[in-house]
């Protein structure tokens, strides 16, 4: 069970990594020791190779280097996205990220078995919803293989903040359309701006 926790880590580290830019064996190994998950170099070859064979990842060779990247047409679904976004702006409020994200991208509110599916914590700053369109919802998710049951919460954000949400939105377009290698803009400065946005 250890092992597979561990597993999992490493894999989100590495998504989260090349979320934002693609990334030699070199790069990668240097960045998942940054985030404190010193992988030997060849056990993490490996694993990038295997995530290229399940179609996770894409591999280019620009010798003398191996450069991997996401596979946006990797089959992964969009709650998988929707985690992978909300975890790497902020491991605090992934769960409000997630539910703010999901409700604009649906238009309607978010079941709790759906942030689930996202792998996110549930967020802080919700409340609870009690639709009459429930059972369609329900409905439109079974028809996509998503299961939940009748009795499972829905809920939304308390409040909606526009400039989390266009930031969510950016991070959703960089991955899905690979935007951000057509942008002059370098991640320190990228992330300066994030910041700032904070404060």
């Amino acid at each position: 069970m250890e092992r597979f926790k561990d597993e999992k880590h490493l894999l989100n580290d590495i998504l989260s990594i090349l979320s934002k830019e693609e990334n030699s064996i070199s790069g990668l190994h240097k960045k998942l020791a940054e985030h404190g998950n010193a992988v030997h170099r060849l056990i993490l070859t490996g694993y990038l190779d295997a995530l290229v064979d399940q179609g996770i990842l894409k591999r280019r060779e620009v010798k003398p280097s191996r450069i991997y990247s996401l596979n946006t047409q990797s089959g992964r679904d969009v709650y998988d996205i929707v985690g992978t976004i909300a975890r790497k702006l902020s491991s605090d409020n992934s769960g409000d990220d997630a539910l703010l994200l999901l409700c604009y991208i649906f238009n309607r509110p978010i079941f709790s078995r759906e942030l689930e599916r996202c792998n996110v914590d549930l967020p802080v700053s919700y409340k609870k919803v009690n639709s009459p369109n429930r059972a369609e919802y329900l409905s439109i998710l079974e028809r996509q293989g998503i299961k939940i049951a009748p009795s499972n919460m829905l809920m939304e954000p308390i409040k909606v903040d526009q400039e989390r949400l266009l930031r969510l939105l950016r991070e959703l377009t960089n991955i899905t359309l690979e935007a951000r290698k057509y942008t002059a803009m370098d991640n320190e400065v990228n992330q300066k701006t994030l910041g700032s946005e904070d404060s």
